[in-house]
């Protein structure tokens, strides 16, 4: 390329352009229950369910406000918006307070004869007392109401959500909110196109700047910036050719991809500048220059590609599509950097002979040379800190935060912590009672005291009582389903207290073998554990197979085994820094861990390959590698640190909580690897 570089330039050019275009066809696609695949327990689950009661469907649930519903003129109001609701296109049923059947009769409760002669505070009141279901859709202080709007078969969708917020609209009075998982997926979707027009851009200047400051020409920024800028098009384009939509999980992958992409460039570079010290011709220099750096680039990009890889082993379609993508994407922006790098070195003609290497991280050079001098001390040291994140990681849990995908400061976020901080619950699942045949009702009165409260199992009694268990039967009688809403959502608590409390009365009241619970989010909180299990699985498995191929590549066991210790002190530091926060290792947080081995290997791999190619002494190599390798690595960690830190902006936490702990992570592997890798490797290999 560096002799013929006209045509593969042009190919290039035409390459991109095209990804480009593609890149209009990008859309954003936010499906919560792609977390979890159709063959785990939770999935099942809700399967069974579905054949023996009725079949799962979406619903708009909305969140309506008044200063007080004890006015006549509130519950006016409230029945107007029911009434608008029911003649909205496409509703098939409209579940609502004004519309809970009244206790031995059909009709209306709130409106009927029982509750006519008192007033509209003790008429709410009363329903909340004799029927849980009505407790459960207006708050005690009697200020907030739930409305589940269904919609008939094939009519939702954001057309849809619009007609029922007009009709919402139209009746004065009442502050509405749509809630629910519906509105939840859409204010995810909203600021991850959000995140795609301002993060990446932000990434990509800050990448553009930290390089202009570096090396100080606007030719050598171009030659490094242009190959991933082009890079993560090429696989913003795949993705809008392919179809592929992009998922709450995937939002920080072209931020990653891009500052991976400009990590590569800059090591290519450098190696440039250091080749042309010579007298060599300047194409046989740069040539060599890239075929120094080229296999290292590579090893690196092929570890965070196995990284991404393990991701496939969940049974979580979310994340086996983010494994394939981001390997692809890593491959895609590899094949940037080495094609793009020598054409554009030909066409700009840098580096120049005599261009000096970046001072501004050589002073690294010296206290790394003077630490590796001392072997003993650094292998004290590096088992003392091994064993002290070890010793926190191994006190770490596994857990699921729901809040963890809920965007901050949307309305829907604000309105389900205030649903959760009123007792309404932001989440409705279902507890499934199976019937013993000797005693039909007994199961399921001991079930609605421990679900509803001691008081709550008279609603089973009588013929109204009959008539809504019949509601909430199976098809053939062999269970019944028993509604109840949990706080799952607000703010940033463990999702999974309120089902654990759950469960425990239910076990107390003698139902655990005869009970189960159901639901899209049971089963996010039952399978998120499990899935981060199996994500751990993963990240062991990362970590033996890049160990295996770093100990073929180097022919080293040693080598491998030194790059082992040094580079699993960031990870277990990281998940020593989420012990000492007192937060739990979940889906997201195990993303970052494993996505961040892969990376923070690659200070590593570039050290090996330099030290692989010095000549002399083991401590001569040593030497000329930290003098070689360690001011790209300080330049590259700094690219990292400052692309990653980005999404910190974001308001969405998962997206930055991943960025955040992978930065965290590179951080401390550039520590570990200056200051450890060498004394170890001299006093491994004496």
């Amino acid at each position: 390329m560096l002799a013929r570089p006209v045509i593969p330039g042009l190919v290039l050019v035409l390459v991109t352009l095209l990804a480009l275009w593609q890149t209009t066809q990008i859309r954003v696609a936010v499906d919560l229950s792609g977390l979890i695949g159709n063959q785990t327990q939770g999935a099942q689950a809700m399967t069974r369910y579905s054949e023996r009661f009725a079949p799962f469907r979406a619903e708009e649930v909305l969140l309506v406000r008044a200063p007080s519903f004890a006015s006549e003129e509130a519950l006016d109001a409230l029945e107007d918006l029911v009434l608008e609701l029911q003649f909205v296109d496409g509703v098939a049923q409209v579940i609502s307070l004004p519309g809970l059947p009244a206790p031995g009769r059909t009709g209306a409760w709130l409106t009927g004869p029982e509750l006519a002669d008192l007033p509209p505070g003790e008429r709410l009141r009363q329903m909340r007392t004799e029927s849980p279901l009505a407790a459960q859709m207006i708050a005690e202080s009697l200020d907030a109401t739930l409305i589940s709007v269904a919609a008939e078969r094939g009519a939702l969708g954001d057309a849809f959500a619009e007609r029922v917020m007009a009709a919402a609209d139209s009746v004065p009075g009442l502050d509405v909110t749509p809630v629910g998982l519906l509105e939840v997926q859409r204010a995810i979707a909203v600021e991850l196109i959000h995140d795609l027009g301002v993060l990446v851009p932000a990434a990509v200047l800050i990448c553009l700047l930290i390089s202009g400051v570096l090396f100080r020409s606007l030719r050598a920024v171009a030659v490094i910036s242009l190959p991933p800028i082009a890079g993560l098009v090429w696989f913003l384009g795949f993705l809008g050719a392919t179809g592929t939509p992009i998922d709450p999980l995937m939002g920080a992958l072209p931020v990653v991809l891009i500052v991976l992409a400009f990590s590569d460039s800059i090591h290519v570079y450098h190696a440039a500048i250091g080749a042309l010290t010579t007298d060599t011709p300047r194409a046989t220099a740069l040539a060599r220059a890239l075929a120094q750096t080229a296999p290292a680039a590579a090893f690196t990009s092929l570890t965070t590609l196995i990284a991404f890889a393990s991701l496939a082993l969940p049974d979580s379609p979310s994340l086996n599509a983010m494994a394939w993508t981001g390997g692809v994407g890593m491959v895609l922006c590899l094949a940037a950097v080495l094609a793009m790098t020598p054409v554009l070195m030909w066409a700009l003609g840098v580096p120049r002979r005599g261009t000096q290497a970046p001072g501004l991280f050589a002073r690294v050079v010296p206290p790394a040379l003077a630490l590796a001098r001392h072997g003993r001390v650094v292998v004290v040291l590096a088992v003392l800190v091994l064993g002290g994140v070890w010793a926190l990681q191994s006190r770490s849990e596994v857990g699921f935060r729901y809040a963890d995908y809920l965007p901050q400061g949307a309305p829907v976020t604000e309105a389900l912590a205030m649903m959760d901080d009123s007792g309404l619950g932001s989440d409705r699942m279902l507890v499934v009672i199976e019937a013993d045949p000797d005693a039909p009702l007994d199961r399921v009165r001991r079930a609605a005291a421990a679900i509803y409260g001691p008081g709550a199992s008279g609603f089973t009694e009588g013929e109204t009582g009959a008539r809504m268990l019949d509601r909430m039967a199976a098809r053939d009688g062999s269970a019944h389903a028993l509604p109840v809403q949990m706080p799952i959502a607000a703010s940033d608590i463990r999702a999974d207290e309120a089902l654990s409390a759950l469960e425990a009365r239910l076990a107390e009241a003698g139902l655990a073998g005869a009970s189960h619970v159901v639901g899209p989010g049971y089963a996010l909180l039952v399978e998120g554990p499990r899935i981060v299990e199996s994500l751990r699985f993963g990240l062991y498995a990362t970590i033996l197979s890049i160990t295996l191929l770093v100990a073929l590549v180097y022919r080293s066991i040693r080598l491998a085994l030194v790059g082992l210790v040094v580079n699993l002190i960031p990870i277990m530091g990281v998940e020593a820094w989420l012990v000492l926060l007192g937060r739990e290792v979940t889906i997201m947080n195990m993303i970052a861990l494993t996505v961040a081995f892969g990376i923070a290997i690659d200070d590593t791999l570039h050290f090996l390959n330099r030290f692989r190619l010095a000549r002399g002494e083991t401590a001569d190599r040593v030497t000329q590698a930290v003098r070689e390798a360690g001011p790209p690595m300080a330049a590259t960690t700094l690219i990292l640190l400052a692309g990653l830190v980005v999404t910190l902006a974001s308001s969405l936490p998962g997206l930055s909580i991943f960025g955040g702990l992978i930065a965290l992570a590179v951080g401390l592997a550039l520590v570990a690897d200056l200051f450890l890798l060498p004394g170890l490797i001299r006093w491994s290999m004496k």
